[in-house]
Formats: C-alpha cells, structure tokens, sequence
C-alpha cells in the first residue's frame, strides 16, 4: 500500500489516523522455521544491516501456534543514521547495531499463523497486530493510531522530528501499489535569503543561506523550479 500527497488531514468516521516519521518501509518476515528477514518495499533484504530486528525480534513475539507473520513498517532513528547503515558492510553491522540500535514502528500486519490477512479491513488487522505485539521489545513497536482529527492534526504542529500523518480508511483493505492512503506533510517554514544563482535559464535554482545566533548567512540549500523575469 502507498500513500498520495494532501494538504489537509481527511475527516469522517471512516478515516483512522497514524503518525508518519522521517525513516523508510520495512517487511518484516517470520516464516515457520523461526527464520527471520526484513526487506525493503522494493524487496531488497535488508536483514544483515539491521541484526537487532533479526536477533531480537523473535523472543519478543514468539507465541505457540503463531509463528508465521509479515509485519510492516518503517524503520525509525535519525534519518542519517539509517542511511549510514545501509552505507556499511554487513559484517560491521552489528557494531552499528550495539551504538545506535534501529526501530521498526509496525503499523500492519499481512499474514499470521499461515493466513493471508490482506483481504481483512484495517481495523481488524490491527487487532491481530495489538494481540501479538503485547509484549513490545524496544526494537519492535506499534505505532500510535487515532480516529480522532484533531489529535492528528496537534500532531502535525507539535510533535517534533515527525514527517507528516497518515490517513487510512477504517475499512481498508490491503492492497498492495494502491495509493488508498491520504498523506499529509508537515509544515515547516524559515525566512531564507536569495544569495546566488545555479545552473541556467531554462533551469534556475536559487541559492539560499539562513542567518544564524551569530549573525551571520550560512549556506542552506538551493530551491528548483523557481521562475526568473526581468
């Protein structure tokens, strides 16, 4: 499932509401043998960059007769730090892993015991989801969900290092390249200055600095699709 862009949070009885980090999508798999892996959306196994998900996970939510399970999720840290990982080989990994240990926050689960939950509305796979995470493990937690729009739209204003909320019907079900999801950035604004300007007409980016405690401009970033006339 995928998300589209809104500029506002959706409203009505239908919609539950989830916080949305800076971080990226993570399947996490536990087949019957107790093996698991975790991959990214577009299917790349990503298992030997995160070994505390691998290593940890299974004591957390190990149940008799429950023992096949795809979760999904994002992986959350300091968006930086998660790119850093992927950025080192594998076999150091686990040095990374002991410093600055990664989180999978769960928001959906498409498969327990054998059985394929896609087809279940979103409410009832989250109740699947709270039952067999009720012991969370600080690697592995559920993601706060809400049906209230206001509570949503105080996370947008207040709560820091989040991304945006995340819109999903009550009723959903999971379908896999859909964008049924309703996502909404947060807001963030900074008074810049225009100090330069890169590349050529028929593509112009602006050069920006922000000044800073001590009065000074430093270099902030450059902004395309800016549109020049004399």
């Amino acid at each position: 499932m995928l998300s589209q862009l809104a500029s506002r949070v959706p409203t009505g009885a239908q919609w539950l509401y989830e916080p949305k980090f800076d971080g990226f999508r993570g399947l996490l798999c536990r087949s019957s043998d107790g093996l698991v892996r975790l991959t990214s959306r577009q299917g790349k196994d990503l298992t030997d960059w995160f070994p505390e998900l691998a290593l940890q996970v299974p004591a957390a939510v190990d149940r008799p007769r429950r023992r096949d399970r795809i979760a999904d999720g994002e992986g959350r840290a300091d968006f930086g730090a998660l790119q850093r990982r992927l950025g080192v080989a594998s076999r150091r990994s686990s040095q990374s892993a002991a410093k600055c240990p990664a989180v999978l926050l769960v928001f959906d689960m498409l498969e327990c015991a054998g059985t394929n939950l896609m087809q279940l509305p979103l409410v009832e796979r989250r109740h699947r989801l709270e039952d067999v995470l009720h012991e969370l493990h600080p690697c592995l937690q559920l993601i706060l969900q809400t049906s209230d729009p206001n509570q949503a739209s105080e996370w947008l204003g207040e709560v820091p290092g989040l991304e945006g909320v995340v819109a999903k019907r009550a009723d959903g079900r999971h379908r896999p390249g859909r964008r049924d999801w309703i996502k909404v950035k947060r807001r963030r604004t900074a008074d810049c200055v225009v100090v330069g300007l890169a590349s050529d007409e028929s593509a112009p980016m602006l050069v920006l600095a922000l000044r800073h405690l001590d009065g000074e401009l430093h270099h902030l970033g450059r902004l395309r699709g800016c549109h020049l006339s004399t």
